[in-house]
């Protein structure tokens, strides 16, 4: 299938993502994110509030990957087998439901769950096109070109240092898992939940990270809290304390969070 410029710029297709869910367009900081997966780092954080959209754009750009390159395979992590499965049913859903991505859908022959699918054009593979499984669970033996580990950090297993400790080994085994091309990539997606989080060893190990904040912050608290990780839209010292996102979140509706 020939695929129009315009289609291969993530932001235009997440664009029309939105469109179809009937949601308002992708704010600046919802394209911010949209960009950086594309175009971020093979090894990349993003950090980003509750209700930013962080796992409906990736869910997108998971399916953009694959309308580029239907032979790449998946892998979804969280925290929870649930959460992973959600992420991809609801990739599922929309490669069943938007008219451009009707080429995608699986064919009888091929696997068709919300745990493990393939898509249409994908060639005969022991790796589905994509796969989803919790953190927990058995990833060995597991092969991706693209690990999308969606919130793995989470209050019920970051509580202790033990628990961190045995999270951050867990996630060791994506380097034996991700396939050793240039193209590959591993996305973490989530929202620190204390401050010695699994997200700050992972930059340790090389990995950059981008943060986008509910509030604006000053340059000043960028480089000295951050290690000025904070997105240059986010950082603004006449509008520090301020909304980001002002549209969707106002200044009382963040107060009241």
């Amino acid at each position: 299938m020939d695929i129009p410029d315009k289609l291969k710029d993530f932001r235009n297709f997440l664009y029309i993502v939105w469109k179809h869910l009937n949601l308002p367009d992708p704010t600046p900081i919802q394209y911010e994110i949209a960009d950086y997966m594309q175009r971020g780092d093979r090894r990349a954080i993003i950090e980003g509030f509750r209700g930013v959209g962080k796992s409906w754009i990736c869910s997108a750009y998971v399916v953009h990957q694959l309308l580029l390159d239907p032979r790449k395979n998946i892998l979804v992590v969280s925290a929870s087998k649930t959460r992973a499965d959600d992420f991809s049913t609801f990739t599922l859903r929309l490669i069943h439901e938007l008219p451009i991505l009707g080429h995608l859908r699986p064919t009888d022959k091929q696997r068709f769950s919300k745990i493990s699918f393939d898509v249409g054009p994908a060639p005969a593979s022991h790796a589905p096109s994509v796969k989803s499984l919790g953190v927990t669970s058995q990833l060995t033996g597991s092969r991706a070109d693209i690990i999308v580990a969606d919130d793995i950090e989470v209050v019920g297993n970051s509580a202790t240092q033990g628990m961190r400790d045995k999270l951050g080994e867990q996630v060791k085994e994506f380097d034996a898992i991700i396939k050793p091309e240039d193209e590959t990539k591993v996305l973490f997606l989530g929202t620190p939940q204390c401050e010695d989080t699994i997200y700050n060893k992972l930059t340790e190990r090389g990995y950059s990270k981008r943060i986008w904040t509910a509030k604006y912050v000053t340059a000043k608290t960028n480089q000295a809290t951050y290690d000025g990780t904070v997105s240059a839209f986010c950082v603004d010292d006449e509008q520090a304390g301020s909304s980001t996102e002002p549209l969707r979140f106002s200044d009382i509706d963040l107060a009241e969070r």
